[in-house]
């Protein structure tokens, strides 16, 4: 006697069509593309917080306020964390949002800690004149010599007055 195969059901997605008949066996499935490690990411944050210590100090040896360099670096950080395209652009940007925002707030800090204290009186220092380079020499020998003949005139006067 003859046995009749059983049909077994196998559950399909709905949306999946049925494999074709002698297609051959399946390629592999390509894996999920990694863009990084966690590693590389703290890499690239470090980075960021590097390139803005270099582009804060060139910009304040050009004559910039270091508050308006840090506040604007601050900025773009942000912006680069929020809206950036990879993940290597958000953390660049994270790490120059961290380290231009620490920067403003102990500038900010500061001035509120040193804005309580008295500012101590500025005393002027008594430099060499500007134009004590250019003077012939024997010249200030001579005028003081003129000063103290002055004076010696003058405090002659007075004790004959009196």
């Amino acid at each position: 006697m003859i046995k009749k195969k059983k049909n077994k059901f196998k559950f399909r997605p709905r949306n999946a069509a049925p494999p074709p008949r002698n297609a051959g066996p399946r390629p592999p499935r390509a894996g999920r593309a990694r863009e990084g490690t966690s590693m590389h990411q703290l890499g690239y944050t470090a980075a960021g917080a590097a390139g803005t210590a270099l582009i804060g100090s060139f910009l304040a040896r050009q004559g910039w306020a270091p508050k308006t360099i840090a506040g604007a670096l601050a900025a773009v950080g942000a912006g680069l964390a929020w809206k950036g395209d990879g993940s290597t652009i958000k953390s660049v940007g994270a790490g120059t949002m961290s380290a231009a925002g620490s920067q403003l707030a102990l500038m900010l800090l500061d001035d509120q800690h040193n804005g309580a204290k008295p500012a101590a009186p500025k005393v002027a220092s008594i430099g060499k004149p500007a134009n004590a380079d250019g003077l012939p020499p024997g010249a200030l020998e001579s005028a003081f010599e003129r000063a103290r003949e002055r004076l010696a005139l003058a405090t002659g006067e007075e004790q004959q007055a009196a």
